[in-house]
């Protein structure tokens, strides 16, 4: 193979995925500039426990890393396809599909990409509703996301009931029953999020101590 072919070899397996995880870490950094927004997904039907909540934590960090896992899974199922084909029609005949469907892997990707950012810069607001408190648990803060009050909801006017991370709320002070005001706005292309709610405020982990009683 000529110094030349394998120049353009190297800039083929390597500057996609370069360029697609350039543009993802461009994107993240300009949506950190957006007002923090949680999903509002519909919940699994058949309860308000504890099993639900640990289904919608589970959603929340599906919702962060399904790119990745679906990026890796397309990747193997690939590379497995391509071992395959090279073994049955020779690596000449399959080269110039695997280049293809190598581009057009890294192209899909930063379409997505792109796709996802817009639904979130061009989102919509909604009006305030009502939401009643079915379940809330506390959702401490993690390398994942911001902490807060994992809910349970049913809004005013919808028999589903709903699940969003309240950021910043407590937990202890949304017993059941308990009614909330949600402000939320709705992606350009799909899905709800909450902007903002009246729910109470959880106290600062680093917050000093009042003065002791007497003096």
């Amino acid at each position: 193979m000529s110094a030349n072919a394998t120049t353009r070899s190297a800039w083929l397996l390597f500057a996609p995925p370069f360029i697609v995880t350039a543009l993802h870490v461009m994107l993240t950094a300009l949506a950190e500039r957006w007002p923090s927004a949680q999903p509002l997904v519909a919940a699994r039907v058949g309860g308000a426990g504890a099993a639900d909540a640990d289904a919608a934590v589970q959603a929340l960090i599906w919702q962060a890393s399904w790119p990745v896992l679906a990026a890796l899974g397309v990747v193997v199922g690939g590379a497995l396809l391509a071992r395959w084909l090279v073994r049955r029609l020779g690596w000449a005949r399959v080269r110039p599909w695997a280049r293809a469907l190598w581009i057009g892997l890294w192209a899909g990707l930063a379409v997505g990409l792109l796709l996802r950012h817009a639904n979130g810069a061009l989102r919509t607001p909604l009006p305030p509703v009502s939401a009643r408190v079915l379940e809330a648990r506390p959702q401490p803060s993690s390398e994942r996301g911001p902490g807060g009050a994992l809910a349970l909801l049913q809004l005013q006017g919808d028999d589903t009931p709903r699940r969003v991370l309240l950021e910043g709320a407590d937990a202890r002070a949304l017993p059941r029953g308990h009614v909330l005001t949600l402000q939320r706005a709705r992606g350009r292309l799909w899905g709800e999020v909450v902007t903002g709610s009246d729910a109470p405020a959880a106290p600062r982990a680093d917050a000093a101590p009042g003065p002791a009683p007497g003096r």
